[in-house]
């Protein structure tokens, strides 16, 4: 008599599903903007919500070769201040959650999701300054178009080595100092450099400005230093969507030198994730039911020198939606 073998179709209450206690990573975007600015002194408290940036501007913007007349004094000269103002903003989130979760959930939750607000937090504040710098007046629309609505989806529209050595021109002309170790920072989009690497010129450069091996940009995948820029990649670079032309994505890269701009908190008032445990509420929570986790932020944030930064907006060959 054959003996049947009994598989697990037939043990389906038995069989369980294993529950893996590892969670899975979270993708998150690179956070810069907020890394890169100049951070100054929390306003102290009960000093107000804003705060005052002031800047001596060159008495006159050229020389003067010619003598002076004898007993005679020259034209009197007169001096500018400029003034950059910013007003502090709080912002935050939470959640709740209940004692039963709290108790019995698989996952360590509370740990879990003050991580998560954590990474919140960071993001939020990035998006806070990013949204602040990419207003900037100082803008360089790619093929030499007139406005953002001109870019359109074609691969002219594209960034380019050609582009990059305009920006670092103006930047240049504009006496603009480097960020760290002679470069200027530059973010760009995935998408972005996704082009990039598609210039010849560019691919060119590397091949003959870098050593063969793993620390070839081309070998690596990253633009890294490049024409005296820094370069970053972040998928937190602005992309206007469908502002450009037939409703073309058009993407920001910026590159700043020193003191482009600035963001301010308040000096009593830490960013913070706050966890409240459950039955900490009082008679808002009569039968200790419920907890919370949220962070909490001030922040302001605002471009100390129109000169100091360059926006290039161009479209992607990748590009299909905005944030």
């Amino acid at each position: 008599m054959a003996m049947d073998l009994l598989g697990t179709a037939g043990m389906s209450n038995g069989m369980k599903q294993f529950y893996s206690r590892d969670l899975l990573e979270r993708t998150i975007p690179l956070t810069l903007f907020l890394r890169f600015a100049d951070r100054k002194t929390g306003i102290p408290r009960n000093q107000g919500r804003s705060l005052e940036w002031r800047r001596y501007e060159r008495a006159v913007t050229s020389v003067s070769p010619t003598a002076l007349t004898e007993g005679t004094p020259p034209s009197e000269t007169q001096l500018t201040i400029s003034n950059v103002q910013a007003t502090v903003n709080q912002y935050g989130a939470f959640t709740r959650h209940s004692e039963v979760l709290d108790l019995q959930n698989y996952d360590p939750y509370i740990g879990s999701v003050t991580e998560q607000y954590a990474e919140h937090m960071a993001l939020t504040l990035d998006t806070v300054v990013r949204n602040i710098i990419v207003a900037g007046t100082t803008v360089q629309y790619v093929a030499g178009k007139g406005s953002r609505g001109d870019i359109g989806a074609t691969t002219g529209d594209r960034i380019s080595y050609a582009e990059i050595r305009e920006i670092v021109s103006t930047l240049r002309g504009n006496n603009v100092p480097p960020v760290e170790d002679g470069k200027f920072i530059g973010v760009m989009h995935p998408h972005t450099e996704y082009d990039l690497f598609a210039d010849s010129d560019v691919l060119t450069s590397f091949q003959n400005a870098y050593e063969r091996g793993r620390s070839n940009p081309i070998v690596a995948g990253e633009v890294k230093d490049f024409h005296g820029v820094r370069w970053f990649v972040t998928t937190q670079a602005r992309i206007f969507g469908s502002l450009g032309l037939s409703g073309a994505d058009v993407y920001s890269t910026l590159v700043f030198g020193r003191q482009a701009y600035a963001a301010v908190d308040y000096a009593a008032m830490g960013a913070r994730v706050i966890v409240k445990p459950v039955g900490s509420a009082g008679a808002l929570d009569p039968l200790s039911q419920m907890g919370t986790v949220g962070w909490k932020a001030a922040m302001a944030a605002a471009i100390l020198d129109q000169n100091r930064i360059v926006r290039l907006e161009h479209t992607a060959d990748l590009g299909d939606e905005g944030v």
